[in-house]
């Protein structure tokens, strides 16, 4: 007779590679690659559990908006630093597996830091934490890095767009159960219980991911012997001289004034550069505001962290229907730049109407507004960007961009907490809002100057096809 294993014997491997199948590779790291995406929403989960308490921290600790928007900006600024230091020591020294045990340790000592200095009363202990995660808290660049090195081209679309696709499951379920865990218990326990996940995350981390050092060694020894092998073959076809040259110049950093050099080239091209000086001006002020946002909407309307969790889980459920369906529409009919304007009009009359009233029923019922209207800023501003981008500096004007909004993201939260901070005392609980109308408003009549961009939208395209 025929002997059949038990039925829970083979139920773990079938369930993993149905998995294996969701992500959409056949790949031999497979099953390496879902415990990084489950790694990763778990990750996530933890920090969305967290973040949406931190206003109820701050307002529980006397924290005034100059000292938020400071903090925020150290926050920024820790992950920028941590950014380059931590992508160097994951090719280099530890490897990505490394990094990405760094990152979930850290994070785990810093949400409990957070949790045991509020109970105590501490605010240097919860700024204290918000710069360990900060110099820590790479995840989701280590996790990339990772995907890329173990999946081919084919396979590393659908691998990445899971990865993305259960961030947002996080992100949109993990507010609420945070929410209602402060209710049932008390504030600090999402921070407790979200360190706990972090730690989990970090032991089966380890146990289920191979350790990756050796073989990117490996690789990286390989990368540089391909490289002499090419340059001793081209120095026989006559033309090393010249390429190797060209290599070396290349393999060099530009330096300080190759980055300076690439933004001025930026900036002062015609057309690309009014759109990017525009476009740093607004995530200045998005920055300045975003930090500052979920302290004075709970403050305004009274809300406890469960209230805050449902409101963002309705939020991220409506950003991902207009990401899909709204957007494109809205460009197609009314085109790129004028679409931006509209959406600037419509966050302006939004911010207005917010400030006129104290009514939580009038704010739930202007989200659908906030959400359109941000998106299609966002997305408008992207897409004339690249639009815009002559075709021989796609590579260096992205740069550029990413370098300006890194400093936007420092620089926003200090200036935001200093101007509102200054304000506050004669506009009250609207100063949010009537300072981010103002905000846009400036935006508006910045576009208006310099309405229309497409001749040289034309030019560009024009480029391209030749």
């Amino acid at each position: 007779p025929l002997h059949h294993p038990p039925k829970g014997a083979c139920s773990r491997p079938i369930m993993l590679d149905r998995l294996q199948h969701w992500l959409g590779t056949d790949s031999e790291h497979g099953r390496h690659l879902i415990v990084i995406v489950i790694a990763v929403f778990l990750d996530m989960l933890a920090v969305s559990f967290f973040v949406p308490l931190l206003p109820f921290y701050w307002k529980q600790l006397g924290v005034r908006p100059e000292l938020l928007g400071f903090v925020s900006s150290v926050y920024q600024l820790s992950q920028i630093v941590s950014g380059v230091v931590l992508g160097y020591v994951g090719d280099h020294i530890l490897g990505r597996k490394g990094v990405m045990l760094m990152s979930f340790i850290g994070s785990a000592v810093s949400y409990a830091l957070a949790a045991t200095s509020y109970k105590a009363g501490w605010v240097w202990g919860v700024v204290l934490s918000r710069v360990i995660v900060g110099l820590v808290k790479q995840t989701m660049t280590i996790s990339k890095a990772a995907i890329t090195s173990m999946t081919s081209e084919e396979e590393r679309i659908s691998v990445l767009s899971h990865l993305r696709a259960s961030l947002t499951f996080a992100f949109m379920i993990g507010p609420t159960i945070g929410g209602l865990i402060s209710k049932w218990f008390d504030k600090s326990m999402p921070a407790y219980i979200a360190a706990g996940i972090f730690v989990l995350n970090s032991v089966v981390l380890y146990f289920y991911l191979p350790d990756d050092k050796e073989a990117q060694k490996a690789g990286l020894k390989e990368h540089g012997e391909g490289q002499e092998q090419a340059t001793v073959a081209d120095e026989k076809d006559g033309k090393g001289e010249e390429k190797g040259v060209k290599k070396e110049e290349e393999g060099k950093p530009k330096g300080r004034g190759g980055v300076l050099d690439g933004i001025w080239k930026v900036v002062s091209h015609p057309g690309l550069g009014r759109i990017t000086c525009i476009k740093i001006i607004n995530s200045t002020f998005v920055a300045s505001m975003f930090a500052l946002s979920s302290t004075s909407t709970a403050d305004k309307y009274g809300l406890e962290p469960h209230h805050m969790g449902y409101l963002s889980t309705t939020n991220s459920l409506m950003s991902l229907l207009v990401q899909s369906f709204a957007v494109a529409t809205v460009a197609k009919y009314l085109g790129e730049e004028r679409a931006l304007q509209l959406g600037i009009v419509v966050a302006v009359i939004q911010c207005l109407v917010e400030a006129s009233t104290n009514s939580i029923y009038v704010y739930v019922a202007l989200m659908p507004f906030r959400v359109v209207s941000s998106n299609v800023i966002t997305q408008m501003f992207e897409s004339l960007f690249t639009d815009l981008i002559p075709p021989e500096e796609g590579a260096a004007a992205l740069g550029s961009l990413g370098l300006l909004k890194s400093i936007a993201r420092v620089s926003g939260p200090l200036y935001g907490g200093l101007l509102v901070g200054y304000v506050q005392p004669y506009l009250g609980l609207n100063s949010r809002p009537f300072v981010e109308a103002g905000h846009n408003v400036i935006i508006l009549l910045m576009l208006l100057s310099c309405y229309p961009l497409h001749a040289q939208k034309a030019a560009n395209l024009k480029l391209k096809k030749e």
